[in-house]
C-alpha cells in the first residue's frame, strides 16, 4: 500500500541523527538505538532507543514511539530545519604511526602481474572529503510517495562510494577538525554533483519500477471492473438488437454500442494516465565528510622499466582500498603494465 504525501519517518529521523553526528544501529524490528553527540545529548540524553511501530513500542517500554505529533519528532524536525543545505562533519582524531608499513596488506590484497613485488617509496596522511548528496525523490501516480536518496561521491577518485555508511556509521563525527594534516586533491563539486545526479537517477528509476509494480496491481483491478461493466452492457444491447425487428431501433441501439465503445476507451485511458508513474528528483542537502587517508606511493619494476602508482589506506574503515584503473575508472585487485607504461586492469592490458 503506497503512503501518500508523507516522508518515511524512520528515514527522516535516522538521517537527521546521522547528519548531526550520532551513531545509529538496528536494535530489532522497527527499533533503532542511537549514541548521540554532545550537541544532542543535552536534549535527548547520550543514548536513546526509538520505535517506529506501535506494537513494537509496547513491547519495548524504554523505546520512544515515533509517530506524527510525537514530541521527539517535532523537536527533531525543528532542529533539522536549522541545519540548512550544507553541513561539514569531521572524523574524530585517530592515532596513526607514520612508521607503519603496509607491505603485507598490499601483497595479500593486490596483485601486480608481470612485475616484481612493489616497493613502498614513501607514504603520507592527507585529509579527504566524501560528499554525501541527499536527493528528495517524489514518485507521483494516483498517490505521491516521497523519500530521500543518498549518493556518496569520493572527492579524490570521483567515484561513487556505495559502502561509505558501512564504516562511517561506526564513528562519531565532530563539527570541528581535531587534527591538522594536508588537504588532498578534490574534484570540483559541480563535477561530483553531475556524477551524483546520474547515480541518483538510476536509484530513482529502480525505486519507481518497484512502485510501478504495486501500482500495476491496482490498475489491473480497476481495468477488470471496467471491462466487466462494459462487456455486460454491450451484451445486454446485443440481446436487445437480436430481439427486435424494428430497423430504426436496431440502428439506435447500434449507435449506443458505438458510444459505449468510445466511452470504454476513454475510461481505460483515464485509468492508465491516473496511475502513470513519474519520478522527480531535486537536491535537498549536502554533507561533506572529512576523514584521513594514507597515501602509499609504490614503485613497481617491469622488465627494465620502473612504474609508479599510489594506493590509499582508509583509516576510519581500517582497510586498504583497491586501486582504480586509469582507463575504465573501475576498482581492481589485479594490475598489469600496458604499452603506455600505465598500470591498468587486466581488461585493458
Amino acid at each position: 500500500m503506497l503512503v501518500p504525501d508523507k516522508l518515511d519517518l524512520r528515514s527522516f529521523i535516522t538521517g537527521y541523527l546521522e547528519r548531526a553526528g550520532a551513531v545509529v544501529e538496528e536494535a530489532g524490528y522497527e527499533v533503532v538505538e542511537a549514541l548521540l553527540p554532545d550537541e544532542l545529548a543535552s536534549r535527548f540524553g547520550e543514548h536513546i532507543m526509538l520505535a517506529f511501530d506501535y506494537e513494537t513500542a509496547q513491547e519495548n517500554p524504554s523505546a520512544a514511539f515515533i509517530t506524527y505529533g510525537s514530541p521527539l519528532l517535532d523537536t527533531a524536525a525543528r532542529l533539522a530545519a536549522g541545519y540548512g543545505r550544507y553541513t561539514v562533519l569531521y572524523c574524530p582524531k585517530q592515532g596513526f604511526s607514520q612508521s607503519r608499513r603496509f607491505d603485507r596488506e598490499i601483497a595479500e590484497k593486490i596483485k601486480f602481474l608481470c612485475c616484481r613485488p612493489p616497493r613502498i617509496v614513501y607514504q603520507w596522511v592527507a585529509d579527504h572529503v566524501f560528499w554525501c548528496f541527499y536527493f528528495h525523490a517524489a514518485y507521483c501516480s494516483h498517490e505521491k510517495v516521497e523519500e530521500l536518496l543518498t549518493v556518496v561521491m569520493d572527492g579524490f577518485t570521483g567515484l561513487p562510494s556505495p559502502d561509505f555508511f558501512k564504516w562511517w556509521d561506526k564513528v562519531v563525527p565532530a563539527n570541528e577538525p581535531q587534527y591538522q594534516i594536508s588537504q588532498s586533491e578534490c574534484l570540483p563539486v559541480p563535477v561530483l554533483y553531475k556524477a551524483a545526479c546520474r547515480e541518483a537517477k538510476k536509484l530513482a528509476e529502480e525505486r519507481a519500477l518497484a512502485l510501478q509494480g504495486q501500482v500495476n496491481l491496482q490498475v489491473a483491478r480497476e481495468m477488470s471492473k471496467v471491462n466487466s461493466y462494459y462487456n455486460q452492457t454491450l451484451r445486454d444491447i446485443e440481446k436487445k438488437i437480436a430481439a427486435t425487428e424494428d430497423a430504426a431501433k436496431k440502428e439506435r441501439l447500434a449507435g449506443q454500442m458505438s458510444a459505449i465503445h468510445a466511452d470504454w476507451r476513454r475510461r481505460e485511458k483515464d485509468i492508465l494516465e491516473r496511475y502513470a508513474m513519474e519520478a522527480e528528483l531535486r537536491l535537498d542537502h549536502l554533507v561533506a565528510c572529512h576523514l584521513p587517508r594514507v597515501h602509499i606511493k609504490l614503485e613497481v619494476q617491469h622488465k627494465d622499466r620502473l612504474l609508479n602508482t599510489t594506493l590509499l589506506y582508509n583509516l576510519p574503515a581500517g582497510c586498504l582500498e583497491l586501486p582504480v584503473c586509469p582507463l575504465c575508472r573501475k576498482s581492481t585487485a589485479r594490475l598489469v603494465p600496458d604499452r603506455e607504461n600505465r598500470l591498468v586492469c587486466v581488461n585493458h592490458s
